[in-house]
């Protein structure tokens, strides 16, 4: 069967959580009605191998403690907001602080922390559906998110929609840390980003403009260069985060497009990201912790992973001047984003 299904544990608080297993030719996806996560994303490698190129946790217990986001889904509003509060039609709305005084990745009860209901959507496709109350991490309106995550023969794609009773914000995306040479550093990896611009930060990570240019700094990746080779450049950009955790602003600016591509140094994999969103985040796991037990027992930690979040961009909702990202009553949120495989 193209999608099956499987218990994979109790939260805490009494809700039974299942694994679902989609299928497609050589590949294969298991997700968890946990926080909507990839645990696990296996393809070909260049001789044929099946390669789970997603780090993740082999216990429920750990997902629900997950500080690092592995493999979940992220809302109601991915990356950080300052001072946790935002702005709707003039009004200051104060929400949930969940990283000093700002908030990340929708508060401290996340999306990430939640269990979806989980339904078959046809061959290789599974639909999880979440109604996040009125109020929740701060944010008004009832809103109510179905993800569609379907495998086709070049990989894995995600599928967002959301409506909501009031206006609210809505920023939806997948925290996967991907290691295409299926463990070790992933530093090696090289990156291509369409991008010329990306979002500087400063304390917290709080944005300070929307954007400015990559070229001359360690943060351009108009062409394609390995993550090692600049990441511990003199830069107060890299300084202040540890590495890589900015966002950059994609051209073109709409439409489903080729946002990055990264390939791994060992195993010819490589694998596309395509997105309907406005930016992307590259994080490169600078603070995961040393020594994290991963899947199958074997430990990870910093930069053995990468994250390629797509997103509106961070505390976008203070900044209205960066373009209209409320969701409002009557309107709906869409927004897809594929990962394509290929192995050379």
């Amino acid at each position: 069967m193209p999608v099956t299904r499987a218990p994979f544990g109790v939260t805490g608080d009494g809700q039974a959580v299942e694994v679902w297993t989609l299928t497609q030719g050589a590949l294969e996806a298991e997700i968890l009605t946990f926080g909507a996560a990839v645990r696990a994303l296996r393809v070909p490698d260049r001789d044929g191998k099946a390669l789970d190129v997603v780090l993740g946790y082999d216990t429920l217990a750990e997902y629900e403690r997950n500080g690092g986001y592995l493999g979940a889904l992220v809302g109601r509003y991915a990356n950080r907001i300052a001072k946790a509060r935002c702005l709707i039609d003039g009004a200051v709305v104060p929400l949930e602080a969940s990283e000093g005084e700002n908030q990340l990745h929708g508060g401290v009860r996340g999306f990430s922390y939640r269990v979806f209901q989980a339904e078959a959507a046809g061959d290789s496709a599974l639909r999880l559906t979440y109604t996040a109350a009125d109020g929740e991490g701060g944010f008004p309106g009832a809103l109510t998110l179905t993800a569609t995550y379907t495998l086709t023969d070049r990989g894995l794609r995600l599928r967002y929609e959301a409506v909501s009773d009031k206006a609210t914000y809505c920023n939806i995306t997948n925290h996967s840390y991907f290691n295409l040479n299926g463990g070790g550093d992933a530093m090696g990896h090289r990156l291509w980003l369409a991008s010329h611009q990306f979002t500087p930060v400063g304390g917290g990570s709080i944005p300070t403009a929307m954007s400015a240019p990559v070229s001359g700094t360690p943060l351009d990746f108009t062409g394609e260069k390995a993550l090692a080779r600049d990441i511990g450049a003199d830069c107060e950009q890299l300084r202040l985060v540890g590495g890589y955790d900015h966002n950059f602003v994609l051209d073109p600016a709409q439409g489903l497009r080729l946002a990055a591509r990264l390939t791994g140094d060992r195993t010819g994999v490589s694998m596309e990201v395509w997105t309907t969103k406005p930016g992307i985040q590259l994080y490169t796991a600078n603070f995961l912790d040393p020594g994290t037990p991963g899947k199958g027992g074997v430990p990870f930690g910093p930069r053995q992973g990468v994250c390629l979040e797509t997103q509106f961009f961070p505390d976008s909702p203070n900044h209205p001047e960066w373009g209209d990202v409320l969701l409002r009553p009557g309107g709906r949120y869409d927004h897809t984003t594929e990962y394509r495989f290929r192995a050379d």
